[in-house]
């Protein structure tokens, strides 16, 4: 049975959410405010915790905050809150939420959300065989692949602030979220650093010196043989949508050699799998060290399968990408 911290000052809205829970077979905690919770969370490994915003001793942000930074087995967190605005969204996603929701809320979509992140939360990955297929590319740039997932959007923006302009790669990115998430974070993201940041679009020509982020609720790809980006609307991978899977293996198709995948922190295995893509067709592959990582899962499931050619703390990342050109 999965456990559930629900962490809410107002009592009516409690017990509605609670008894939701409780009747889907979660076992339920509650904390009157974020303060509370924290100490709770010091006592049981719970595997999600739902946290009101406002609230007494503690708000919910600073709450986040302090799992994320504190607590060694990392949960789901949620944010249910009638705060709605774009500025509040990412200031919990960036304080490490894996997911935004307002208020009221229909329960039985949270409840699926809840399953969807649990199934998400799998770490279960084996070494799959796939054929040397390595390939000379003969294009003169790199095609850099990234995946993020919890914790992302935060590492992301330091990781781009320390790399400055690279002018012989190109970067992919797929970062899971929801559709209103990854469309203000092309702003984010373009705030910190003089490379230009598109949202990846079909048609759109993948070129040296940019980034390219993928989309919500769609898998962006690269099409066969070529630098240019193409949406594919298939089923979801690793539960998430967009994956990096798929991602990755367009980039060992068209780019051979001049393939690189990078994979930080997140909950899940998304990637892992693309990697030994990467590596087949000559590529090579950098993980977040776990240690440094808000969430460790992602990573650890690529160092696993034993794809990582090299693991390296997130301060360090950007000069050791560079090593590779």
């Amino acid at each position: 049975m999965y456990s559930i911290l629900l962490v809410e000052d107002d009592h009516s809205a409690r017990f509605a959410v609670r008894k939701v829970l409780a009747k889907a077979g979660y076992s339920v905690s509650n904390a009157t405010n974020g303060l509370e919770a924290l100490k709770l969370t010091k006592e049981i490994d719970f595997d999600v915790i739902i946290t009101d915003w406002l609230m007494p001793e503690m708000d919910g942000i600073e709450l986040i905050s302090r799992v994320r930074s504190e607590l060694k087995k990392q949960p789901i967190i949620f944010l249910l809150t009638a705060v709605n605005s774009a500025e509040a969204r990412n200031k919990a996603l960036f304080a490490g939420a894996d997911e935004y929701l307002t208020k009221p809320m229909d329960f039985e979509k949270l409840i699926e959300k809840i399953e969807n992140a649990i199934k998400k939360g799998s770490t279960s990955v084996t070494k799959q065989e796939i054929k040397k297929t390595f390939n000379s590319c003969k294009k003169d740039f790199y095609c850099v692949g990234i995946a993020a997932s919890t914790g992302g959007p935060s590492t992301l923006v330091k990781y781009f602030k320390s790399l400055g302009v690279v002018k012989d790669a190109a970067f992919l990115i797929v970062l899971h979220g929801p559709k209103w998430m990854l469309d203000s974070f092309v702003v984010s993201l373009q705030d910190t650093t003089e490379m230009k940041v598109y949202q990846g679009a079909t048609g759109l020509e993948v070129s040296p010196g940019n980034i390219y982020l993928a989309p919500g609720n769609i898998h962006m790809v690269l099409k066969e043989g070529t630098n240019v980006i193409e949406l594919v609307d298939t089923p979801p991978e690793n539960f998430v949508k967009p994956s990096a899977d798929p991602l990755f293996k367009s980039i060992a198709s068209s780019f051979g050699n001049k393939s690189i995948g990078i994979v930080f922190t997140g909950m899940g295995k998304d990637g892992a799998y693309g990697t030994g893509y990467i590596h087949a067709a000559g590529g090579k592959i950098m993980v977040q060290d776990p240690k440094t990582a808000i969430l460790s899962s992602m990573p650890e499931a690529v160092i696993k399968i034993n794809m990582a050619n090299d693991v390296v703390p997130l301060e360090n990342m950007a000069v050791e990408l560079r090593k590779y050109f």
